[in-house]
């Protein structure tokens, strides 16, 4: 509903009269024509389609965090509750694709509040070139990824997109929402399938919602967290090293110069060592406030920023590291380690609540980023997703 129509809504519930009806009839006709051309625009997608024809594995599953430690589901669950709600788009009228993607931005708006993940389908769009447009024909500001903790290629700098992880294909990424260890955070993460993976090859998006997790949550368990805060540690090594991530790539800067004061617009303290390797720390509550719906939102990587996360890697498989020497790691934020089975509560709880779907290529999927987690299933042969942020 556009801020005009808010306000006739207003006046008419308030009883207020504008000195021009002639303008109210307006909005209101507005109004209807923007409803009649959403649903000749739209449509639900049944359940079925969105399916995948083979379920992932969970439990026990190789380079899975947390997986052989109990309380994880057997398997990947389905969508349930129009969670991903599904859309198909109808471009009856040859409408251009920023033409659509306005259209879909207007729906997303519309049904956020209640559908806070949301996949489009069938838009006429294949291509990262495609891609880039819809990109730029999104209102908001772009959020680029620096700072972030995964390694990610930018597709088009001028658009703003990304790929998604490059992470090694068989691992399997945690449920987590994006960047919710910095100040700078994306409010929604718009994700775009250039190929999906073959059926029964794994590659799904799983995708929790805060809310759910936070009912199945041991209340001990978040009462100490809310109580303790969470400290965020992260060491990055000069790329003359070699290893898994590097401050040059994280902060796209080779200046050591440019790295403190963007690091500390993100919230960190900074500290460099001899060797020119850069250690960063914060302390972060682990609620915020939803900002459109007041809800207090578990918003925070306590199990993801973990050292053990890393330690279930590829990369560093049969190696001796210690937790501050790790890409990333958490503690309470007093220091104190926490406990092994808090992290594996936390862990097997979100994948009790998360759901995968069917991509298709050239499917959109629109999250909100302060209500819904998202993640990887690991994958064999092809795949790939591209992302874009808004802030």
């Amino acid at each position: 509903m556009t801020t005009r129509v808010l306000t006739a809504f207003w006046r008419i519930s308030s009883g207020f009269k504008t000195p021009s009806q002639k303008i109210l009839t307006i909005n209101l006709r507005s109004s209807q024509l923007s409803a009649a051309t959403q649903a000749s625009i739209f449509e639900p997608i049944p359940r079925e389609e969105l399916v995948t024809k083979f379920k992932s594995r969970l439990r026990d599953r190789q380079f899975l965090p947390g997986s052989s430690g109990g309380g994880f589901p057997e398997f990947l669950a389905e969508p349930r509750d129009s969670f991903p709600l599904g859309v198909r788009v109808n471009n009856r009228n040859q409408s251009t694709l920023a033409e659509l993607t306005a259209k879909c931005m207007e729906y997303v708006e519309e049904n956020f509040p209640h559908s806070p993940a949301i996949l489009f389908r069938d838009l006429p769009a294949k291509t990262a070139e495609e891609f880039s447009i819809i990109a730029q024909a999104i209102q908001g500001k772009t959020l680029t990824y620096e700072g972030g903790t995964a390694f990610r290629t930018q597709v088009d700098k001028s658009a703003g997109t990304y790929t998604a992880s490059i992470d090694p294909p068989s691992y399997t990424i945690e449920p987590h929402n994006e960047m919710s260890f910095n100040d700078l955070f994306p409010s929604k993460v718009f994700f775009f399938c250039l190929k999906e993976a073959a059926d029964g090859c794994g590659g799904e998006t799983p995708l929790v919602k805060n809310k759910d997790l936070l009912s199945k949550m041991d209340p001990e368990v978040v009462q100490k967290f809310e109580e303790k805060q969470l400290r965020y540690v992260r060491y990055l090594p000069d790329k003359s090293r070699g290893e898994y991530m590097n401050w040059q790539h994280t902060f796209t800067t080779e200046n050591r110069e440019d790295v403190e004061p963007r690091a500390k617009q993100q919230g960190y303290s900074v500290t460099w060592d001899t060797n020119g390797d850069l250690y960063l720390w914060t302390n972060k509550d682990v609620f915020i406030r939803h900002p459109l719906t007041g809800e207090k939102i578990w918003f925070n990587q306590a199990h993801s920023h973990h050292g053990s996360y890393y330690k279930a890697m590829p990369t560093f498989l049969d190696t001796e590291i210690p937790d501050d020497k790790f890409p990333c790691h958490a503690y309470y934020g007093d220091g104190s380690v926490i406990e092994p089975e808090a992290i594996q509560h936390i862990r097997a709880t979100a994948w009790e609540c998360a759901v995968g779907f069917q991509w298709r290529s050239g499917d959109l999927l629109v999250m909100d980023n302060l209500a819904v987690q998202h993640s990887r299933i690991g994958f064999s042969g092809d795949r790939k997703v591209l992302a874009y942020l808004t802030a």
